[in-house]
């Protein structure tokens, strides 16, 4: 998936995400929502999920957004791949503040023991 690719999917699933469960807007964006959810539950497609955390992280977010993000794709990227991300992660939440916050949203308790370790000592904000 090229980048303008998955900028559609990053516009379509925060539009998704900001819009009233059940409005036309949260419909019309639904498939952008279903995608992200197969990349990181059904089809296991960490590096496009991956890519899709940073690419929504570059957004003007709401906070409900973050917190889905947080709770979705981010969660599902650490708790199946954690151990194959976690660098990348624990690099990213040192120099970026946003990403810090968002990785504070993540429910860490499914996760390897030392994928939570070190989201622990990495993370300041837990929500």
């Amino acid at each position: 998936m090229d980048n303008s690719e998955l900028q559609k999917v990053v516009d379509a699933w925060i539009a998704g995400q900001d819009a009233e469960e059940g409005s036309p807007p949260y419909k019309s964006n639904w498939w952008a929502i279903e995608r992200v959810i197969d990349w990181g539950v059904l089809n296991y497609k960490p590096e496009l999920l991956w890519r899709f955390i940073l690419a929504a992280l570059q957004q003007e977010l709401s906070d409900s957004v973050v917190g889905n993000i947080a709770a979705g794709p981010l969660e599902d990227l650490l708790d199946k791949h954690g151990p194959d991300y976690i660098d990348r992660v624990e690099a990213l939440a040192r120099k970026d503040e946003r990403f810090n916050h968002m990785l504070g949203g993540v429910w860490i308790d499914s996760m390897t023991d030392e994928v939570q370790e070190r989201i622990k000592s990495v993370r300041r904000y837990v929500w």
